[in-house]
C-alpha cells in the first residue's frame, strides 16, 4: 500500500501523516478506506478487481465483496468502454494517467460522470502487474459549471442587447476600463470600434468629473446602489442630462459596477414647460371658478324655484287623485240612494192611496196587497242603503289613508278591492277586464294609503297608456307571498300597447310622459317610484315589450320601516 503515495493528493497525506503520528498503523490503508473517492485495485493482465474501497461502494452502488474477484467489465461500469481502453493504454505507456474525464455507470443505471486518476504499481515483485485507479464524481460540479457558463452567457447577451444604454467595469484594475452595450454606443454616438474598453474619463463624457469620482468613492465606501442625475457629452459635444443608476456586485471574487443611463433631457423640458403651463393654468382654473361659482349660485336658485314647481305639481296631481276619487264616490252612490229614493217615492204614493181605501172602506185583500208591497219596498230600500252604507265605509277607510298616510295592519286584498270601488267609474269607461288574483292571507303593516296612491296610479296608467276605451284587453293585480324573505310580490300587468325601448328607462323621472298636452302630467309614475322606494321601503320593476303589454313588480316588506314622523 506504500505506492499509494505515488497516486495520493500531497495534502491528504499530510492529514493522515499528522492523524498518525508516526504510529506503526498502515496510514494509507486508513486512507484508502476513509476516502470518499472511489478507490479500486484491478489486475492489469485481466482487469480483475483486488481490492475496492468503501468509496467505491458508495459511489458504483456495488458492494465490494461482490466485485472482488470478478473483471470490471462484468459490472458494465464504463458507460463508453472506449474510453476505458484509451486509458489503459495511455497507463500502459506513460505509467499513470491524471484527471482523464469518463463517464461511469451506477448499479441503478445512472449515468454520472467522473474524474480518472491511474497509476501502475507492482505487487509480489512483479513489476506493473496492477494498477489503482481513484475516481472522483465531478457530475453536480460539472452542472454548476455548465450552469454558471449559461448564466454568464445570458448576462452577456442580456447586456449587448438591452435597449437600455449600460456599461460595466471591474474593480480589478480600480474601474479603470469600462465595457459599454451596444445601446450606449447608440445613444452617446462614439465609434464602438475605438472607444469600447475606454473609461467615461478617457471618452470625456462627463461634463462634470467630480460626478464620476463621487460615484467611485462611494462604491469603494461599500455603497452597493446610487442613483443621480448629471449632465453629460455626446460624441458630437451635444449635452444632455442623464440619469445615472449604478449597482455594486462584490459577492465574486472581483466586484463589478455596472450602470445604466437614460436621457431625460427632454422629460425634463417637458416638465419645466408643463409647470409653466400649470402655473398658466392655475391663474385660468382661479377666473372660471369664479364664473362657475356664479353660474352655480344661478343654477342653485333655478333648481330652487324648479324644485317648488316640482312639490306643487306633486301636489296638484294628489288633489287629482282625490277628485278622481269623490267622483267615483258621487257615482257609486248615485244609484243605491237613487234606488232607494224611487223605491220611498213609490211607497209614499201608495200610502196616499191606502188611505183613500180606509176612508171608502177597506178590504182584506187590499190590506194584504199592502202590507206585501210594504214590506217588499223596506226590503229594496234596506238593501240599497245597506250598499250605500258599506261604500261610504270603503270611501271613508280609503279617504282615511291617503290624507292621513297612518301605519296600519290590513289584508292586502281588501285594499286592492276598496281601490277598485274607487276606480269602477274610470273603469267602466274601458272594455278592457280587470282581474284581481290576491290571496286572502297575505296581511301588511304598512302604509295603505300610499299603497293606494300606487295602485291608483299603476292602474290608471294602464287605463290611460296601454288602452284606448274600445280596446279589448286585461289588467290583472296579482300578488304572491314570500315567507322566506317576510315580503310580498305585488305585480299590475296589462296586456296593453306596451312602452318603447328607448322609454324604459325614462318612465319614471319627474314631469317624462307620451302624452304630453293630452292631460299626461308625467308625475304620476314618479310618485309611485318615490312611493314605494320611501314610504313603503320596498323596489318596482319595469317589464314591457312593445305591442304586448307591461308589468310593475314591487317587492314590498311585510312590515314597512317606520317613517321619521311617526
Amino acid at each position: 500500500m506504500s505506492l499509494l503515495t505515488r497516486v495520493l493528493p500531497q495534502t491528504a497525506i499530510r492529514w493522515l501523516n499528522a492523524e498518525l503520528r508516526g504510529t506503526s498503523d498502515d496510514r494509507f490503508s486508513r486512507l484508502f478506506y476513509g476516502s470518499p473517492d472511489w478507490i479500486v485495485i484491478t489486475r492489469l493482465s485481466d482487469s480483475m478487481i483486488v481490492e475496492a474501497n468503501p468509496g467505491f461502494e458508495r459511489l458504483s452502488g456495488y458492494s465490494a465483496r461482490e466485485a472482488i474477484g470478478h473483471p470490471i467489465s462484468k459490472f458494465n461500469i464504463w458507460a463508453n468502454p472506449l474510453e476505458r481502453t484509451e486509458i489503459v493504454e495511455r497507463l500502459k505507456r506513460d505509467g499513470v494517467v491524471r484527471n482523464a474525464l469518463a463517464k461511469a455507470r451506477r448499479r441503478d443505471g445512472a449515468l454520472r460522470d467522473f474524474e480518472v486518476n491511474a497509476i501502475l504499481i507492482s505487487v509480489d515483485r512483479k513489476v506493473h502487474s496492477h494498477a489503482v485507479w481513484i475516481s472522483r464524481d465531478v457530475t453536480d460540479a460539472h452542472r454548476a459549471a455548465e450552469s454558471l457558463r449559461i448564466s454568464e452567457s445570458r448576462f452577456a447577451l442580456l447586456f449587448e442587447q438591452s435597449p437600455l444604454p449600460m456599461c460595466y467595469a471591474n474593480g480589478d484594475n480600480q474601474f479603470a476600463t469600462t465595457q459599454w452595450n451596444d445601446a450606449w454606443f447608440a445613444s452617446f454616438g462614439f465609434d464602438a470600434r475605438t472607444c469600447q474598453g475606454k473609461s467615461g474619463d478617457a471618452l470625456d463624457v462627463w461634463v462634470y468629473p467630480q460626478d464620476r469620482q463621487r460615484i467611485l468613492a462611494l462604491v469603494k465606501g461599500g455603497e452597493p446602489y446610487f442613483e443621480m442625475e448629471t449632465l453629460m457629452r455626446r460624441a458630437d459635444g451635444a449635452v444632455r442630462l442623464v440619469a445615472v443608476s449604478t449597482r455594486l456586485f462584490a459577492q465574486t471574487d472581483v466586484p463589478m459596477l455596472v450602470s445604466s443611463y437614460v436621457d431625460i433631457t427632454e422629460r425634463e423640458e417637458s416638465r419645466k414647460e408643463i409647470e409653466s403651463l400649470n402655473a398658466q393654468l392655475e391663474t385660468r382654473v382661479a377666473e372660471r371658478t369664479a364664473q362657475l361659482q356664479m353660474a352655480n349660485r344661478e343654477l342653485s336658485d333655478t333648481l330652487g324655484t324648479l324644485r317648488l314647481a316640482q312639490d306643487q305639481l306633486v301636489q296638484s296631481e294628489k288633489l287629482a287623485a282625490l277628485g278622481a276619487l269623490v267622483a267615483g264616490v258621487s257615482h257609486e252612490l248615485n244609484t243605491p240612494i237613487g234606488n232607494g229614493l224611487t223605491v220611498a217615492s213609490a211607497l209614499e204614493h201608495r200610502v196616499e192611496a191606502f188611505t183613500r181605501l180606509m176612508d171608502e172602506g177597506i178590504r182584506r185583500s187590499d190590506l194584504q196587497s199592502f202590507v206585501n208591497e210594504t214590506r217588499f219596498a223596506a226590503e229594496i230600500i234596506s238593501r240599497n242603503l245597506s250598499r250605500a252604507g258599506h261604500l261610504v265605509s270603503s270611501f271613508k277607510q280609503v279617504a282615511v289613508d291617503q290624507t292621513s298616510s297612518q301605519r296600519r295592519t290590513f289584508p292586502l286584498d281588501s285594499l286592492v278591492a276598496e281601490i277598485l270601488l274607487t276606480l269602477n267609474a274610470v273603469i267602466k269607461k274601458y272594455s278592457c277586464h280587470i282581474a284581481v288574483q290576491v290571496p286572502l292571507n297575505i296581511l301588511l303593516q304598512s302604509y295603505p294609503g300610499p299603497l293606494g296612491q300606487v295602485l291608483t296610479n299603476l292602474i290608471n296608467n294602464a287605463l290611460v297608456h296601454g288602452f284606448t276605451p274600445q280596446d279589448v284587453g286585461d289588467i290583472v293585480i296579482d300578488a304572491e307571498l314570500l315567507a322566506a324573505d317576510a315580503s310580498v310580490k305585488l305585480s299590475v300587468r296589462d296586456t296593453g300597447k306596451g312602452i318603447a325601448p328607448e322609454n324604459q328607462h325614462r318612465v319614471f323621472e319627474p314631469f317624462f310622459t307620451t302624452r304630453l298636452g293630452q292631460g299626461g302630467s308625467g308625475l304620476g309614475l314618479h310618485i309611485v317610484h318615490n312611493i314605494v322606494g320611501g314610504v313603503l321601503g320596498g323596489t318596482i320593476k319595469l317589464d314591457s315589450t312593445l305591442g304586448h303589454g307591461t308589468a310593475f313588480t314591487m317587492m314590498l316588506p311585510l312590515v314597512a320601516p317606520q317613517q321619521v314622523h311617526e
